[in-house]
């Protein structure tokens, strides 16, 4: 699955740093974690930057 940085998600389960929280994602449920020092909460909009095994990896929306 590849991504060009627009793609879009909402925090469902809050992430925390080296924590994996959940997302709204193409109209399904995603684990979801970020590679940086941010939190997440619950209705943020989130960018999808990448995929590791079946936990989406995603980055403060711009």
């Amino acid at each position: 699955m590849n991504f060009d940085n627009s793609e879009k998600a909402i925090v469902d389960e809050e992430i925390r740093p080296n924590e994996c929280g959940r997302v709204r994602f193409q109209n399904s449920w995603w684990p979801a974690k970020c590679d940086r020092d941010l939190t997440f909460e619950p209705g943020e909009v989130v960018r999808v930057v990448g995929i590791d095994n079946i936990t989406l990896i995603v980055e403060a929306s711009l």
